[in-house]
Order: structure tokens, then sequence, then C-alpha cells
């Protein structure tokens, strides 16, 4: 923990000066909360000396735009042996050593401000790539849940957005038939991701007091222990539960945005 947040001191200044939706200010609010800080992989502001250091201390990393969305511009740097890396952008891959993985990966992002997240395994039985997209909405000053379903991604694919390929999925689905959850492992499952997702919104929404509805993205790893990668300020819901084969999710967060304050 205490690792998580020196690493994160060092840019608070700029945080506070920088655009109110940048990721890393959202990390940075969650970093410091107990009881949600466990949840959060490690983040950095991506520069020259934090990609080292990331690289060496993980065996996969994610690159991404501090205020992107879709998932576009995402970059995955996978340490091989003898200090080779691979880095992943979508369906380009190059290969680089420790001396020059940080000029590739500069050219890549031409420029603009990314951050660097440890990658989380987060992976179905046959190696695909999910998340899960949690809808959150306040009713009543009360934050509820309404709705969570899985996004899969193509076969090979590191990123999981429709935008991308991947494949909403009914949440029951993803976690019985994908990750062979059992009926009370399932039940306990779904429990703890909402009860995650409340309180990783609760705080998030004191820098965003006028925002009635969020969206956080979560993984779960092998070992069951649930992580999240984001939380989303501008939540979508046509590209994720607008494509679940039954509507019945999709249509309840209609519903209750009608009545969220």
């Amino acid at each position: 923990m205490k690792e998580k947040i020196d690493s994160l001191k060092g840019d608070q200044m700029s945080i506070k000066k920088h655009h109110v939706k940048s990721k890393l200010a959202v990390v940075y609010q969650l970093i410091h909360t107990p009881g949600v800080a466990d949840y959060i992989p490690e983040t950095e502001l991506l520069n020259k000396s934090s990609l080292q250091r990331m690289i060496q201390k993980y065996e996969k990393v994610y690159l991404k735009p501090d205020r992107g969305r879709k998932s576009k511009g995402v970059i995955r740097v996978e340490r091989l042996k003898g200090n080779r890396f691979k880095i992943r952008y979508g369906s380009l891959q190059k290969y680089a050593d420790k001396k020059d993985i940080w000029k590739k990966t500069d050219r890549l992002t031409k420029g603009k401000r990314y951050i660097v997240q440890q990658a989380i395994e987060s992976v179905t039985k046959d190696r695909r790539h999910f998340d899960l997209r949690c809808h959150l909405v306040r009713i009543q000053g009360q934050w509820k849940v309404g709705g969570i379903c899985g996004r899969l991604g193509e076969p090979g694919s590191i990123v999981t957005t429709y935008h991308s390929g991947g494949t909403p999925t009914p949440l029951n689905t993803l976690l019985t038939r994908h990750l062979n959850y059992s009926g009370r492992k399932k039940e306990n499952m779904i429990r703890r991701l909402k009860e995650c997702a409340i309180q990783a919104v609760h705080h998030v929404s004191k820098m965003y007091p006028n925002l009635k509805e969020f969206a956080v993205d979560m993984g779960i790893d092998p070992k069951r222990r649930i992580w999240i990668y984001e939380v989303n300020i501008e939540p979508l819901i046509r590209a994720n539960f607008k494509k679940l084969p039954d509507k019945t999710v999709y249509r309840k967060i209609k519903k209750v945005r009608k009545i969220a304050r």
C-alpha cells in the first residue's frame, strides 16, 4: 500500500492542475481511500523512469491515454526472456530491448499524456481477456448498481470494448460458462463486485458532486481477486448493455436514470 501511495506523490501537483477527467486524478483519489486502495493496480504517470520501473517489476503493463475512451490508444508491454520486450498496439506488434523500449513506446504515444498500469491477468478458461462494466446511479443520495455486464475480447486481443471487437456478455454467462463459477461462488462474486463498485464510486463522486452516474471497469484475476481498472465519469450504455442479447438490464438502467438525483 505505502509503495503505491509513494509512487503517486510526485504527481500530486500536476494532477491538481490537470483536467478533472484525468484517469490519474481518479486513481490518486482511490489509492488514498482505505478499503478501496487494495483493488487498484499500481499506476503511475508514464515517463521514461516510470516505464523502466514498472516493466522490471511486472511481467506485463498497460499504457493508456490519461483521458482516453473506448480503449483507443492502449498499448501492452510484455517482458520476455533476456530483457527483451513485446509491444502490442492494436494489430501492431513490435519487439524491443531494455535500452530502446522507451524510444519505441514514446513514438507510439506521440507525446500525449499517458499512464502506465500494472497488467492484471483477467482471462477466461480459454484465455480470452475480459472485464466487467458496472453502471451505478445515485438515487435519493444513495449509490445503486443499475447493472453489470461482462465484456469478452476477441481471441488474441488485448482490449475488450465493443468498439475494438469485444462482445458484451451477460454477467451470469461470463461467470458460469466462461469462468466455471458454481451457483454459490457466482452469487458471492456478484455481491463482492457490487460492494466494491459502490465503495469506489462513493469516494470518486466527491470529486464530481454534480454527477449522478458513473461506470466502474473491473477485472477478476485467477485467484478471484477483484481489481478496479478505472471509474468512468461519462458512462455510455449503448455499446455495452444495449448490445446484450437480453435488453432487461439496459431497460432497467434507462429507467433508473430518470429518477437519478
